[in-house]
């Protein structure tokens, strides 16, 4: 046998034992442990604290850079409940406003107290009177990659849902020297309802419900060119709450990718997600 002949044979049994080692420890679309998904039934109570631990390290991490915002005149936002009159919104949404209104079952009522978070885009507000719509749950769970989220709310004053997959989590920081980095949850948009394009600015506050109908996370920002929303996890609401809103396992209800919309209609339709208005200088009034 000539000596090319040789390393020929010799080439093909290498290429062949690396072929048989790659099957024998392919491990796919393998991307590290994950969280379980929550039951589908409700689970008791437990403490509103932060998790000890946070997504996977496979977990992608996305930074984004936020411009501080020039707008000087009205605008809106969403808010929703969690307590008697006690909403949860994102602190953007009022932190310019002199006075603030939030729509419940059809009628304006005026914000008495709102409390932002010294780092999140997260804010309380707490009215007057109460008409006592469903209060919403949040869980200290934390996404997973690939879980299905539900957004609703008021992006340009019009009632949406979006259905979207979880991505990874942001470091977020305002574009100025010294500001802290906050955490964040990215999320991929797959379908609005009612369907089209264009800007979800109005969304913002919404809540970011699982499959169960937790909240998990309070919806802040979004690229429009991108397709993403990005939440801030909804502890950063319960650390302003204290023990008055305690943390659940799972939410007791079930929301998937074709009932997400009617959903999101009797979250709205009950007066739970509400449409803010804020006024800059507190002598204009929302006019519906």
């Amino acid at each position: 046998m000539s000596d090319f002949l040789k390393r020929l044979l010799g080439w093909i049994a290498i290429v062949a034992v690396l072929y048989a080692v790659n099957a024998l420890f392919d491990l796919g679309d393998f991307q590290g442990p994950r969280r379980p998904l929550p039951p589908e039934a409700p689970a008791p109570a437990g403490p509103a604290a932060l998790p000890p631990s946070g997504p996977t390290p496979s977990t992608p991490s996305i930074d984004l850079f936020v411009e501080e915002s020039r707008g000087e005149g009205d605008s809106i936002g969403t808010a929703f409940l969690v307590a008697p009159r006690t909403w949860v919104t994102a602190a953007h949404v009022v932190q310019k406003c002199a006075v603030t209104y939030v729509r419940v079952q059809n009628r304006w009522e005026r914000v008495e107290q709102k409390e932002s978070h010294p780092t999140a885009d997260v804010a309380i507000l707490r009215t007057p009177v109460s008409a006592a719509p469903p209060r919403t749950v949040v869980t200290d769970r934390l996404p997973v990659l690939n879980q299905e989220g539900f957004h609703y709310g008021y992006p340009r004053g019009v009632p949406s849902s979006l259905y979207t997959r979880f991505v990874g989590r942001a470091r977020i920081r305002e574009g100025k020297p010294g500001t802290p980095i906050e955490q964040g949850w990215v999320w991929a948009e797959i379908e609005r309802s009612p369907a089209g394009r264009g800007t979800l600015g109005g969304i913002s506050g919404g809540p970011q419900l699982d499959r169960t109908g937790a909240v998990q996370g309070v919806t802040i920002l979004e690229s429009e060119r991108l397709g993403r929303v990005t939440t801030a996890p909804i502890q950063r609401a319960t650390q302003l709450l204290g023990a008055s809103v305690p943390a659940v396992v799972a939410g007791g209800g079930r929301i998937d990718a074709a009932d997400f919309a009617r959903y999101g209609e009797q979250l709205r339709g009950s007066g739970t997600v509400a449409l803010v208005f804020c006024s800059v200088s507190g002598r204009t009034r929302p006019r519906v």
